[in-house]
């Protein structure tokens, strides 16, 4: 799946989407270029919302889909899906999961990358290069 920025300020997002992201308007995605396309590495559902796990020159970010218009909307072969209950000790932060298969199944995948953690990171770009072989042999 290939999205591309159309927007890089959190005035794209309505009050309701801004106030469980404890963004406002004038909330700058400054590692998002308008116009560029990224690559998804995966989709996380939280709060209602929906964001794209994707990064620019190497920084991983969960930006909201607000942000981008869908380029290429096909769904990797290898992504996996998972639905997270109340139950969940992470169920408030994460309703859902689409994504290769560490982000889905190690619940601590995402956090680990958030705080920037090597092996975390590591695999998501892993992950990224076999995503990108596998778009370039579709072509």
């Amino acid at each position: 799946m290939i999205v591309k920025c159309i927007h890089n300020t959190g005035a794209a997002l309505t009050g309701y989407e801004r106030k469980p992201l404890g963004t406002s308007e004038h909330t700058q995605y400054g590692e998002l270029d308008i116009g560029k396309e990224y690559l998804v590495m995966g989709m996380i559902m939280k709060r209602g919302y929906l964001t794209y796990l994707l990064d620019d020159s190497g920084i991983i970010s969960a930006c909201p889909s607000q942000l981008f218009d869908i380029s290429n909307s096909t769904i990797p072969v290898d992504w996996h899906f998972k639905a997270f209950t109340k139950e969940h000790s992470d169920y408030l932060n994460k309703e859902a999961v689409w994504g290769y298969h560490e982000l889905v199944f190690d619940d601590t995948h995402y956090e680990k990358l958030v705080e920037g953690e090597e092996e975390a990171e590591r695999i998501y770009f892993k992950r990224k290069i076999e995503l990108e072989k596998e778009l370039a042999e579709q072509q």
